[in-house]
Parts: C-alpha cells; sequence; structure tokens
C-alpha cells in the first residue's frame, strides 16, 4: 500500500476530527460545487440557442439525475463495504470488493444502454416537455445516455477514491474535466455557432470521457491498494450479496426520489396546462399552441430553480460524502464513539453552511443568477421564463437547509450500513410529501399558479429534514440502548486524540 494512504488511513482513524472533516471534506466540497455548475453551464450554452432550449436542457436533466442513480446506488454501497475492509486493514477483502463492485457495474451500464437508446423519444416526454422540444431534444438525449455510461464508472472510481480518504486527487481531475466541458462549449457555441443542443451533451460526454481514461489509468496501478484487473473480475456470489445489501436500498431510495422530481414535472405540466386551456378558447389552434408553450416554460422554469439551489446543495453532499467514509473506516476499526463524533460535528458544519448558502443564493444572488438565463433571440419568451423561475424558486429555495440537514442525517445512515432507512426517507420526500402537497396546491389553491410547484418543493423538503432528525433520535437511542452510545460530547470535544 503507497505510504500517502496509509498516512490518510490512520489520519482517519486517530486524527483531530475537525481536521480529518475539513481535510476530506474540502476536495469534495469544491469537486461537488464543480458539478453543480455543470447543470447551470448547459443551461447558460442553451440560452445562447433558445429559451426552448433551456427548458430542454433543464428538464432531461431531472431524467439523466433518474438513470444515473443505477450507478450512484451501486457505486455509494460497494464504497461502503470497501471502506469498511480498509478502515479493519483487511486490505486483500479492499481490493476483491473493488473489482467485484467494478464488474457490477459493466452489467449495469450494458443493460442500461440497451433499454434506454431505442426508447429514447418516450423517456423525453415523460420529462414533460413538449412534443416539439422532445423531437429536438432525443438526439441530446442519446449521447447523455452514452455518457451515463462513462458516469457510472466514473462514479465508481471515485467512490473507491473517496473509500481510502483521497479527496485531493478527484477535486484536481474534476477541474480538468470541467475546463475541457468549457472549452468546448466555447468553441461549438461561439466559433462553431452550432444552433442544436446536441452539441451540448457531446460536450459533456467528452469531459467525461478524459475523466474516465485518467480515472482508469488510476485504478490499474500497481500500487493502488484497489488496483483494477480484468482477471479479478467477477460476480461471485459471496461478495456481490452484500453489495448488492448495502447498495439496492439507496439505489431504490434515490432512484425514487428522483422518479418523484420527474414525476412533479409531468404532474405540474399537465395541471398547469389545463388550468391555461380553462382560460382560452380551445378551438384557437394559436391560443391552444402558446398555452403548450407556457406549459413546458414552466416545467423547465422549475428544472431550473432546482439547479439554482444545486449550485448550494450539491456541494454540501461532500458532508454526506465524506461522513459516510469516515464513520465506515472508524466503525470498520470498531470505533462507534469516534464515529458518531463525525455525525455531529458535520451536522453542524453542514446546517450552517446550509443557512448562508439559502441566505446567498435566495436573497444575494437570485437576481443575478436568474439573469444568466435571459438572452436575445426570444426577449418576451425569455422575460417570461425568467419570471416563472423567480416566482418558485422563491419558496423551493426553503430547501437549501433543509436538504443540508437531511444530508447530514443521510452520511450517518450510510456509514451505519442503515440503507432502508435512508431509503424510507427519500422514497417519503417523494410519494408522501412532495406529490400529495403538489397535488393538494394545484386542485385546492389554482389561483397560486406557477407557485404551486415551489411550495411543494420547500415544503416538502423541510419535513423531510424534520423526519431525518427524527430517525436520527431514534437511532441514536437504540445505539444508547445497546450501551453502545455512552459518550459525552463536550469529553470529546475536549480530548481529541
Amino acid at each position: 500500500m503507497a505510504k500517502i494512504d496509509e498516512k490518510r488511513r490512520l489520519q482517519i482513524l486517530n486524527g483531530n476530527m475537525w481536521k480529518v472533516i475539513i481535510a476530506i471534506c474540502a476536495p469534495l466540497f469544491i469537486y461537488n460545487m464543480f458539478n453543480s455548475f455543470y447543470t447551470l453551464v448547459d443551461s447558460i450554452f442553451a440560452n445562447e440557442i433558445s429559451t426552448d432550449s433551456v427548458s430542454s436542457v433543464a428538464a432531461l436533466g431531472q431524467i439523466k439525475n433518474l438513470l444515473s442513480t443505477f450507478g450512484t446506488g451501486l457505486a455509494a454501497g460497494g464504497a461502503i463495504i470497501v471502506a469498511r475492509c480498509f478502515g479493519s486493514g483487511d486490505f486483500d477483502c479492499a481490493r476483491k470488493n473493488a473489482n467485484v463492485l467494478v464488474s457490477l457495474i459493466t452489467v449495469v451500464v450494458a443493460v442500461l444502454a440497451c433499454i434506454c437508446i431505442p426508447l429514447a423519444y418516450p423517456i423525453c416526454r415523460i420529462s414533460g416537455i413538449s412534443n416539439a422540444q422532445a423531437m429536438a431534444s432525443t438526439g441530446y438525449f442519446i449521447v447523455q445516455i452514452v455518457e451515463l455510461i462513462f458516469i457510472a464508472y466514473n462514479n465508481v472510481f471515485i467512490g473507491l477514491q473517496k473509500s481510502k480518504g483521497n479527496t485531493k486527487s478527484i477535486f484536481y481531475l474534476n477541474i480538468l474535466a470541467m475546463l475541457v466541458k468549457l472549452v468546448l462549449n466555447v468553441l461549438f457555441i461561439y466559433v462553431f455557432h452550432v444552433n442544436n443542443i446536441l452539441w451540448i451533451a457531446v460536450a459533456t460526454l467528452i469531459s467525461q470521457m478524459v475523466l474516465f481514461l485518467i480515472l482508469g489509468s488510476l485504478m490499474f496501478r500497481k500500487n493502488n491498494i484497489f488496483r483494477i484487473q480484468i482477471k479479478e473480475f467477477s460476480l461471485s456470489w459471496q461478495y456481490v450479496k452484500p453489495i448488492l445489501i448495502m447498495s439496492i436500498p439507496i439505489f431504490i431510495g434515490k432512484f425514487v426520489f428522483s422518479f418523484g422530481k420527474v414525476a412533479v414535472n409531468s404532474i405540474f405540466g399537465a395541471r398547469y396546462l389545463e388550468i391555461l386551456k380553462s382560460q382560452i378558447d380551445i378551438t384557437d389552434p394559436i391560443a391552444v399552441a402558446q398555452a403548450e408553450a407556457s406549459a413546458g416554460l414552466v416545467v423547465g422554469a422549475l428544472s431550473v430553480s432546482n439547479n439554482l439551489d444545486g449550485i448550494a446543495t450539491t456541494p454540501l453532499n461532500s458532508f454526506e460524502e465524506a461522513e459516510s467514509t469516515i464513520v465506515s473506516q472508524n466503525l470498520g476499526n470498531k470505533n462507534t464513539k469516534r464515529a458518531l463524533e463525525c455525525f455531529f460535528k458535520c451536522f453542524i458544519i453542514s446546517t450552517a453552511l446550509g443557512l448562508i448558502g439559502w441566505v446567498l443564493i435566495r436573497f444575494v444572488f437570485q437576481s443575478q443568477l436568474i439573469g444568466l438565463y435571459s438572452q436575445n433571440q426570444d426577449p418576451e419568451r425569455a422575460e417570461e421564463f425568467m419570471n416563472y423561475v423567480r416566482m418558485i424558486h422563491n419558496y423551493d429555495s426553503w430547501s437549501i437547509p433543509a436538504l443540508a440537514i437531511n444530508g447530514a442525517v443521510l452520511g450517518l445512515l450510510y456509514g451505519f450500513g442503515k440503507t432502508k432507512l435512508t431509503m424510507i426517507i427519500n422514497i417519503a420526500r417523494a410519494f408522501v410529501f412532495r406529490i400529495p402537497v403538489l397535488l393538494l396546491l394545484l386542485y385546492c389553491f389554482p389561483e397560486l399558479g406557477v407557485e404551486c410547484a415551489g411550495l411543494s418543493m420547500g415544503i416538502s423538503n423541510i419535513c423531510i429534514a424534520v423526519m431525518s432528525i427524527v430517525f436520527a433520535l431514534i437511532f441514536l437511542l437504540q445505539l444508547k440502548h445497546k450501551g453502545e452510545l455512552n459518550w459525552t460530547i463536550g469529553k470529546r470535544a475536549g480530548g481529541e486524540q
């Protein structure tokens, strides 16, 4: 094992916890910030083509997130298993699980591509965009499916790097990928003057391919403790079963949550169109076409509002990811007290940053961020679109501090392997809170119009934050009952190792 890996492992297991959290989280925080800019950058460049393109990119981004849960679920569950092996010092077990994880993701992406590419157009329609937008966006979406193959592998490789606390290399590599994406978008939009959002997807695909090649070369190195070797690829049930037990609840939770977002887009778009049609002469084809166009813009506005929140919430996911790694390694080392110490301190930092992020994005930079979506080709539609975004985001922004709290709790539960609880939380977010609240508002208070979408997002995420805190308290009480939580916070805080 490389000396740097051993040094990092000992730091996670024995070092000052504040310093450990900052050292692991800081590169991930910046990495996730760049990830949040990915979708934002796509929308900004799509803005140079047309407002419909912005709406399509934003709405299809939700479908992409939905499909990516297959890879992220496996990567997260597998990384937890590998981190525990690594923390316990069983490096051979860690390497074998890493190779099985890569084998599993290969099967998953093959099945995903075979299903989604032939069904690209129907899937585009599910997103809630208009028929014309779906037809124009099908090629873009097919490229995104190919891109997801590389993203899935990259998520696994990154997850394996995170499982041993190696977050700095992730940071540097993603800066490179972001630069490749930006340069290609500038070339396509401003030099070659393309007028199809397909090329935006091509730019992202190439950047992910570059990242895949570099990460792959790191994973195949002889001195890598998790070295990937084709001869060790296996689907042995002995290793597959624990990974699936850990990963399937994570996947189901993330999938259902992402599906809930797509369902909200579809429900909101359809109902809002009904409301608009009730206000016009439906025998007038021009008026109907205008209503359909407005409904399509509203769906895109909701997705853009989510993306604005993502500028804050995606970086905050670094605490969930780093926390699960630190907790997993310390549990592997049979140090429950230290794992819980990590949770409490991550909770404090994440919640504070969530509140700061909410203030900055909602009250300081909202107008500037929404202004990025203005363009000169059809100023009236652009103004309409930006007004929709603003009306939705005023309430949707409540999600930022709420999701910061939720992320800290999820990190604790992931680290302890309580992935079924995280699945329940994500399912409840979509089907207990978000969709019922949206339907209630749309049918009982239709006069609220587009604000129904923002309210449903904000209210549901606040509810899920409360639910997460309740789950965390119950889990901690269970640990105390078992005798595993005999710990004074003040004592640990004042007596760092």
